[in-house]
């Protein structure tokens, strides 16, 4: 992969040079990686906090849910979030993350570059704007490195442009956390086209965890690409007994023909995964 960009973020100073993304903090680390799947409705929002004690906020959700749940994990004072990654910009993922980004100190903005006509967008890139934070747009081959044992790898990102609702999906940003030997695949909404498109990284899909794309469409999470990611778990973010009728049928047959569980935030509220790098363990709320 290339590379591209490196950022260094500490003690409040920005430096943009070339190679790779670094944030690297002076809070003394501990050994845990932990990763929280919010149940915030119908939608998508993940809070990850690193060894060396950062935030990122992968999505928010469909509404202002995600800041009773952030206010449960994040005690900092003042509020900060290292990296907010919005995935791409439908109104389930990113509509919660205007006010964060009103009420947070944030460090650095991943979008896709992608943009979307809608009333949601518009304020969130306003918010953006108006937070002072740095904003970048994910290309594939990037990766943003948290300290030397953890990185978050672009493995899937549009070349840019204009989107409408209808095919938003096919631009999210598709993302792997790698903690030492352990592993989180984050599949946005990316249908099957984007899963067949990554198929390219080979071996470098096998994942212990996978976010499930498009909260278990029957468009997303075909066995081909199961088979390539391996995880042993999914996590479906997604509200009980939705309008949808999510996930589908169809998906969780290939999930159980591929031996993965499925963890739904709808039936058990936040989902938290832990990990020392080696071994990982999930907890859920209900």
């Amino acid at each position: 992969m290339s590379v591209k960009r490196k950022i260094l973020i500490s003690a409040g100073l920005l430096l943009i040079v070339s190679v790779a993304w670094y944030l690297v903090l002076a809070q003394k680390p501990n050994q845990i990686l932990e990763t929280i799947f919010l149940d915030v409705g119908q939608g998508d929002s993940i809070l990850i906090k690193t060894p060396q004690n950062q935030s990122i906020l992968i999505d928010g959700g469909p509404n202002n849910k995600v800041l009773e749940k952030l206010g449960k994990y994040i005690f900092s004072l003042p509020k900060k979030i290292d990296v907010v990654i919005l995935t791409h910009p439908h109104a389930d993922h990113v509509t919660g993350l205007i006010e964060v980004l009103k009420r947070y100190n944030i460090g650095l903005i991943v979008i896709n570059g992608v943009y979307l006509k809608t009333d949601n967008y518009n304020q969130f890139l306003a918010a953006a704007k108006e937070s002072g934070a740095k904003v970048l747009t994910a290309e594939v081959g990037e990766a943003i490195h948290f300290g030397k044992d953890l990185e978050f790898d672009i493995i899937a990102a549009p070349d840019g442009g204009a989107t409408n609702e209808n095919n938003a999906n096919e631009t999210s940003i598709v993302g792997k956390l790698i903690y030492k030997d352990f592993s989180i695949m984050f599949m946005g909404d990316a249908p099957a086209q984007i899963e067949n498109k990554v198929m390219a990284y080979g071996e470098g899909l096998k994942s212990d965890i996978i976010k499930v794309g498009h909260h278990g469409s029957k468009t997303s999470s075909f066995i081909n690409f199961l088979n390539a990611v391996a995880p042993k778990a999914g996590i479906i973010e997604v509200a009980e007994k939705n309008i949808y009728s999510l996930p589908s049928p169809a998906a969780l047959s290939r999930f159980a023909m591929s031996g993965i569980n499925i963890f739904e935030t709808g039936q058990k509220g936040d989902i938290k995964v832990l990990s020392n790098g080696f071994t990982a363990s999930i907890f859920t709320e209900r």
